[in-house]
């Protein structure tokens, strides 16, 4: 009997390649599905300078879920 495999995503993850969000937002709709103005929103306030597209993608994703008062 085989055992289970765990996957370990986060340095999976870190191995990703890393972008400028200048770079992400000019291929944002290619990569996101959204314009570069939702993508800037979502980034807004990052300490960052370099991103991955998962870490990109999760901030959209919970931008665009925040409730708006």
């Amino acid at each position: 009997m085989a055992g289970k495999k765990t996957i370990n995503t986060k340095a999976r993850v870190s191995n990703a390649p890393r972008y400028e969000l200048a770079e992400l937002a000019a291929h944002a709709k290619e990569l996101f599905e959204v314009r570069a103005e939702v993508l800037v929103g979502a980034m807004y306030g990052a300490a960052e300078e370099l991103f991955t597209v998962a870490e990109v993608k999760q901030k959209i994703e919970q931008f665009m879920k925040a409730k708006v008062v």
